[in-house]
């Protein structure tokens, strides 16, 4: 209580000094960020200009280069005799004389009109034409059209796939008629270092690219696969668009994109733009750095204020230090007396009389809880309180660690991974899904669980489960188990019995019927045999009740003896049985068990009959897809009445008296 009133007041003062601190910053920041932003775009605009002059002074350089290279006497007289090996000899030993040391040229050659390569300093390229003739022709056209030396942008050399700039340049005859041209193809990776190296250290992170505004195509991009394709910023076209027609100061103009601050220098001469781009948080990188700096100061100032005021607000109100620590006890329902809290209580001042009060409490909820407490440890019902969230033990009664299994000593220290160890893997499954649903609802939930004690025996648990909201909104969930041991053996047992006939064991009709009704919803389909004794009336009457007794007994344990415990014995009534045998499908396999089952049957010695031999009357039906009780029943009982015709033990299948 006392921290939370003392930060408050802190956190006022410290709230005015950020107000006070803010109007500063916003005072100070208004003129800097504006000289700033004005002084980073400027040298942008230096930059492009400069870079700018930089690629015109390269295209220059190679312009110039190629042009006296065209003006050869030994190129003009190999176009004028293209048949001629010496004057080819000439001018190839020229053009490698002319490249030599010219370490940015990728390559430089003389060539007729359609493109065929008179002189290269690739000797690969020579006597090649590289164009078809329509493009040839094009070609000519623009060389003609231009009538000097001239650039015409960047592309892919068609030999050494190399991003180049090429250069053409139209060879004259005396007459001053263009009978030919010359070309030069020079890397574009020089005019890339040229650019790097003059990279301002202040703006590293600085892009560039060269446009041609008349065509919207990049002549060049430091993203060398933007090259010769067409710009798709329609910002950036209509930028260059509006420079081409005099719309910019000094050819320039700077403009923001997203997060990109771009500035254009147009270069009238040529027609293109030559662009710069850098990120704002790059340009305005020593604005955002004095920003930084002066919220830190302001933040450190108030930083102090805060402290200062705390440790003031603290020590007048040290005695809700004790009332504090006395109320957080009994949060943790810790009753031990404090004497510190006593001498509060003599304080003529509000303390003293919150003290007094928060005494009065401590008597109080301490009679509350002892009174729970031996409730709770009363109860014949064992009781497990836990945490919604962390599933930590909150209380546990002695009722509940005996279910467990356990000592009234583990309670100490005892962990929610003690229980859960006692729990199978599949009942932990079970649980945890069933407290989850609790900890989503106020709904009581009841499961039942086994738990492996450890002298050995396993107990049933019925657990009654709700999660409760208490008033300091803590959620928790209250669990009573109760033991079931015995209610769910009885329930057992009940169960067996009422599914089983009590003379035999076996199957009852209602049971039996129910479990093949089961295999056919599973697809379990099989062999469907109806039987009964022959002369079983005969047996009562010259032996005795006990004796059938005795011989209906014999046939269940024969019945058990011969077929397979997953197949389905039933005692329909009287001497009257019924077994349901699974997987088998054909009455080949069926005639192979049935026979098996008859041999038994003519094996049986029943003692009472004083050698006395039975036979049994059986029809069978193969189920090939499923098939209801009463369905199977008529189809072999109206073939057992067949059977009785013959004597001894015998069998009909559906199918054979069909």
């Amino acid at each position: 209580m006392r921290k939370n009133i003392g930060n408050k007041i802190a956190l006022l003062i410290g709230l005015v000094e950020i107000i006070a601190m803010t109007i500063l910053f916003l005072v100070m920041n208004q003129n800097l960020t504006r000289i700033l932003e004005a002084k980073a775009i400027h040298d942008m605009n230096v930059i492009a200009c400069d870079r700018a002059q930089i690629v015109e002074t390269y295209i220059a350089d190679c312009v110039d280069f190629l042009n006296g290279y065209a003006k050869a006497t030994e190129n003009r007289e190999v176009l004028e005799h293209p048949d001629d090996p010496a004057y080819i000899k000439a001018s190839r030993d020229y053009t490698d004389l002319y490249a030599e040391g010219y370490t940015d040229i990728e390559g430089l050659y003389v060539a007729k009109w359609d493109t065929y390569v008179l002189s290269h300093t690739n000797p690969d390229s020579v006597d090649q034409t590289f164009r078809d003739a329509e493009s040839a022709k094009a070609l000519e056209d623009m060389i003609r059209l231009n009538d000097r030396p001239f650039c015409t942008g960047i592309v892919q050399a068609p030999v050494t796939k190399d991003m180049v700039i090429p250069v053409y340049a139209p060879i004259k005859n005396l007459s001053g008629e263009p009978i030919g041209f010359a070309g030069a193809a020079f890397y574009s990776d020089m005019l890339v270092d040229k650019l790097n190296a003059v990279s301002d250290e202040e703006m590293p992170g600085v892009g560039y690219s060269l446009i041609n505004v008349a065509t919207g195509v990049y002549i060049f991009d430091n993203d060398p696969s933007l090259a010769g394709t067409e710009c798709t910023d329609q910002d950036l076209l209509s930028y260059a668009v509006s420079l081409q027609s005099g719309g910019g100061d000094d050819n320039s103009l700077s403009y923001s994109s997203g997060n990109d601050i771009m500035c254009c220098y147009y270069m009238a001469d040529r027609d293109w733009v030559f662009v710069v781009r850098d990120t704002k948080n790059d340009i305005f990188g020593v604005i955002n750095t004095v920003r930084i700096w002066l919220i830190i100061i302001c933040l450190v100032i108030t930083a102090v204020m805060v402290i200062i005021c705390m440790i003031s607000v603290n020590r007048q109100m040290k005695p809700m230090t004790t009332i504090n620590s006395a109320i957080e006890r009994l949060k943790a329902n810790d009753f031990s007396k404090d004497p510190l809290i006593d001498e509060c209580c003599k304080r003529k001042d509000e303390f003293g009389t919150i003290s007094n009060a928060v005494q009065e409490l401590y008597s109080a909820l301490e009679n509350q809880y002892e009174l729970f407490y031996e409730m709770l440890e009363s109860q014949s019902v064992g009781t497990l309180v836990l945490s919604a969230e962390e599933e930590n033990i909150v209380m546990i009664n002695r009722m509940a660690l005996e279910l467990f299994g356990l000592s009234d000593e583990s309670r100490e220290g005892l962990r929610i991974s003690d229980i859960r160890a006692r729990f199978d893997e599949e009942e932990n499954a079970h649980i945890k899904e069933n407290l989850d649903e609790i900890r989503n609802s106020n709904t009581e939930i009841t499961f039942e669980e086994r738990v492996n004690r450890d002298d050995g025996t396993k107990i049933v648990l019925l657990a009654r489960a709700k999660g409760i909201i208490l008033s300091n909104n803590d959620r928790v969930i209250i669990v009573s188990l109760t033991d079931i041991t015995e209610q769910k053996k009885l329930e057992e047992s009940l169960k067996i019995l009422s599914e089983t006939d009590s003379l035999t064991s076996i199957c009852n009709r209602r049971s039996g019927e129910y479990r093949i009704g089961e295999n056919m919803k599973n697809g379990l389909l099989g062999m469907f045999c109806l039987f009964d004794v022959d002369k079983f009336k005969y047996v009562n009457d010259n032996y005795g009740h006990a004796t059938g007794d005795a011989l209906l007994i014999g046939i269940a344990r024969t019945m058990q003896k011969t077929f397979r415990t997953s197949d389905t014995l039933i005692r329909l009534g009287g001497d009257e049985f019924v077994v349901f045998a699974t997987g088998i499908q054909d009455t080949a396999l069926g005639s192979r068990v049935l026979d098996r089952f008859m041999g038994n049957i003519a094996a049986m010695d029943i003692p009472e009959l004083q050698g006395h031999k039975i036979t049994i009357s059986l029809g069978a039906v193969i189920a090939t897809e499923p098939e209801n009780f009463s369905s199977m029943y008529e189809k072999a009982d109206s073939l057992m009445y067949d059977v009785k015709k013959k004597t001894g033990n015998a069998y009909i299948f559906f199918s054979e008296k069909t």
